[in-house]
C-alpha cells in the first residue's frame, strides 16, 4: 500500500476534483483579470499580474480536454500558484485555474489507490484518493507538462512580461 502523500489541497474543476500536494502549492490567489493574447495554446488560459510579476495560467480543464472547460464565471474561482518545478529552485512559476478551492486534507494510506502511468496522459494522475464525499485525482505536477511545453510557456511568459513592462513604462523593454 502506498504511503500517504501528506496534506493535499483539494480543488474543483468543473465536475471533477483534483488534489495537489500542499508542498507544491505556493499560494492561492483570488480571481484576477486574465490577459489572453491571441494564438496561445488552448490549455494556457493567459497571464495574470501578481504584485508586478507576470504569471502563466494553465487551465486543467482545457489541458485534459474535459467537456466543461470554460472561463471562470464567478468570484469563487481561484488561481493556485505552484512552486517552481522542483520546489522554487528556479523552475518556472505556474498557476492553475480552478473553479473552487475546497479544502486541505491528509488522507490515510488506505484511501490511496495508485494509477498506472499508462492509464493517464503522461502519467499525470498519480493516484486516486477515496474521500468520504467522492474520488479525487492526485496530480503529479512534474508530469503535468513535458519539457517542450514548459519551454514554450516560459518563452510566452517572457514575452508577456516584456509587453506588460512596455505598457507600464511607455518605453520598449
Amino acid at each position: 500500500m502506498p504511503s500517504p502523500p501528506g496534506p493535499l489541497l483539494i480543488c474543483r474543476v468543473g465536475d471533477d476534483r483534483i488534489a495537489l500536494p500542499s508542498a507544491d502549492v505556493r499560494e492561492v490567489i483570488p480571481l484576477l483579470p486574465v490577459w489572453r493574447p491571441p494564438t496561445l495554446p488552448r490549455p494556457l488560459a493567459g497571464f495574470i499580474n501578481v504584485r508586478g510579476e507576470i504569471l502563466p495560467v494553465l487551465s486543467p480543464a482545457a489541458l485534459f480536454a474535459w467537456p466543461q472547460a470554460s472561463e471562470p464565471t464567478d468570484l469563487f474561482s481561484h488561481f493556485v500558484r505552484l512552486r517552481g518545478d522542483a520546489g522554487d529552485d528556479g523552475g518556472a512559476a505556474l498557476c492553475l485555474l480552478v473553479d473552487r478551492v475546497e479544502d486541505f486534507v491528509t488522507p490515510p494510506a488506505a484511501a490511496i489507490r495508485p494509477v498506472r502511468d499508462s492509464a493517464t496522459h503522461n502519467g499525470t494522475v498519480a493516484a486516486e484518493i477515496v474521500l468520504e464525499d467522492g474520488i479525487v485525482h492526485l496530480l503529479s505536477l512534474e508530469r503535468l507538462l513535458d519539457e517542450g511545453e514548459r519551454a514554450r510557456i516560459a518563452a510566452l511568459t517572457e514575452e508577456a512580461a516584456r509587453r506588460a513592462a512596455e505598457w507600464a513604462t511607455g518605453t520598449p523593454a
